[in-house]
């Protein structure tokens, strides 16, 4: 995270004209890939309107981060989620209004009111205050005559021109846009995701620009993303039991050493997924792989115990959603791109999961549990059924009128209704691609993946060494941990994660309260706190 000072005078920015937003936020359009999640119905014309008028207000009122410790507008995010799920308008309207406008920074022009060209690009990349400089110039690339999402995305994110450019003048920074992409928990990925996926050029434009003023932090990354390899999940296991990697979650300032001590031991790992895209059916079968490694980083190692707090770690959730416009992005890709893009998030997906402390896979206790909607024991932390007062089928009512199937025929419906009112707008997201996951790979049984893997090469950990200077932990924070059992692992994955889930967060439509369970509020203060102190530290060294 990034403490960025403001310019002393914000300067608001003009309004843009009535015919720019409408084309830069016209009616969604249908999704561009069979893989991308299909659309629950809404009531009418109102929902699309409500949602086109808080895109439009969100595009011009506020900044793209609403602190100044690059903490996310997931504003958004938030909408075309709902949106999607079905939700109404009203519903739509208050979300927006209720549950972001009281904590967002007013948008602003950029310091001295530069203006972004195609000459100064590289100036400013990393700069948040820029942000809006950086939006007019992308406005410009997404509505000039002929624009596309592929030509705008081939060009600004996986050419070498925008990536490392030999042919940049002596002292220029490397624009890295690739890196810039999945930076920050992936957050630009996810924002030009929306873009494709809804087909909104002004998402895809926000998207650029906030890729553009984030950090290029793992250099060594990017430039390393064109080697085959095996299997991602037969890379976990490996992972998981390399005595070199810690067992705890990292602190803020403990990142930047990890880069420095770790980064070419992650590059050996990220290096071995065979990940090479020549076809649809090459991605089909990449995707699927990113998909269970992405939903076992989060669903399963947030997962403690059956009578324990579910940890719904904020960090890897982000791998599970970013994960989910991956389709979207690609179907608007060659073949290179996609495969740079996949490999990138792999990547960045393992490094979070590192930086929360690799949490063990303990496969067989995570499916012994009951399967919502049968009842689970007393002693569990979280029943499996819904709380509240609950529908009394009829004595004709299939398969029984007192089967919990027809209490709950499909656990998914209340699931998702009870996620669309929640008023965190994390947990939309989270829980429309656990959904859509589960309509493409639920039908998996156990054993798949041990099948899957038998068939692969065996692996060993790398012998690359780690650098000098870096993370330094205590004796007995690194250890070996225990690989996991496959043979327990099925499609049930992605209910039994968005089940726990939205319990620890709260199933607010059946009564419970908003409990916040995500733990970025905790990061945040940690992140003052520390600022606050290197501040002090820094003021009593000019005193001395």
């Amino acid at each position: 995270m990034v403490n960025t000072i403001p310019p002393a005078n914000l300067v608001p920015v003009a309004p843009s004209p009535a015919d720019v937003l409408a084309r830069l936020f016209p009616t969604p359009a249908l999704p561009p890939s069979v893989l991308a999640p299909a659309r629950l119905p809404n009531a009418g014309p109102g929902p699309t309107a409500a949602l086109l008028k808080t895109l439009k207000d969100n595009h011009e009122r506020s900044h793209v981060f609403f602190n100044y410790y690059s903490f996310h507008n997931h504003a958004a995010h938030h909408l075309l989620a709902i949106w999607a799920l079905g939700a109404s308008g009203p519903l739509i309207t208050a979300a927006y209004e209720d549950t972001h406008l009281d904590h967002m920074r007013e948008a602003f022009q950029a310091p001295d009111r530069v203006v972004i060209s195609d000459d100064n690009f590289h100036d400013y990349l990393g700069d948040e205050n820029y942000y809006n400089a950086y939006l007019d110039y992308f406005h410009k690339v997404v509505l000039a005559p002929g624009a596309t999402i592929s030509s705008t995305l081939e060009k600004y994110i996986f050419s070498s021109e925008y990536n490392i450019n030999n042919a940049l003048a002596s002292g220029k920074q490397q624009p890295e846009m690739l890196n810039r992409f999945v930076e920050i928990l992936i957050h630009p990925l996810i924002h030009a995701g929306y873009g494709a996926e809804f087909g909104l050029p002004g998402m895809l434009a926000e998207g650029l620009a906030q890729a553009s003023v984030h950090p290029a932090r793992a250099t060594v990354f990017v430039s390393r993303l064109l080697f085959p390899g095996n299997p991602d999940s037969l890379i976990l296991s490996q992972m998981l039991v390399d005595s070199r990697f810690w067992t705890r979650s990292l602190e803020k300032h403990e990142f930047e050493a990890m880069l420095v001590s770790h980064s070419e031991l992650i590059n050996s790992y990220a290096e071995m997924w065979t990940c090479e895209i020549n076809s649809q059916e090459d991605f089909n079968r990449h995707f699927e792989e990113l998909v269970w490694a992405s939903t076992l980083m989060y669903g399963v190692s947030s997962w403690d115990g059956e009578c324990e707090e579910y940890r719904a770690d904020f960090f890897t959730m982000h791998i599970v959603t970013s994960c989910l416009f991956l389709p979207s992005l690609c179907a608007h890709l060659s073949y290179r791109s996609q495969s740079l893009l996949l490999r990138a998030h792999f990547l960045a997906g393992i490094t979070w999961w590192l930086v929360r402390g690799r949490p063990a896979l303990p496969l067989r206790k995570f499916f012994a549990a009951p399967l919502a909607p049968l009842p689970s024991p007393e002693h569990f932390k979280y029943a499996t059924t819904f709380p509240g007062a609950l529908p009394q089928p009829a004595a004709c009512a299939l398969p029984s009128g007192d089967s919990p199937h027809a209490v709950t025929p499909n656990v998914w419906y209340p699931l998702l209704q009870s996620t669309i009112v929640h008023p965190n707008e994390h947990l939309c997201k989270c829980q429309r691609a656990l959904a859509h996951f589960a309509v493409l790979y639920g039908h998996r049984e156990a054993g798949f993946m041990s099948e899957a893997l038998s068939s692969s090469p065996a692996i060993s950990c790398p012998e690359t060494p780690l650098a000098p200077g870096g993370l330094e932990l205590a004796e007995g924070e690194c250890k070996a941990l225990e690989a996991p059992e496959w043979e327990f692992l099925d499609g049930s994955v992605f209910l039994r994660a968005a089940w726990l889930t939205g319990a620890a967060l709260g199933w607010v439509r059946e009564g419970e309260p908003n409990t916040g369970a995500w733990d970025y509020q905790e990061f945040e203060r940690v992140s003052v706190e520390r600022d606050e102190l290197e501040a002090k530290m820094k003021a009593k060294a000019m005193g001395a």
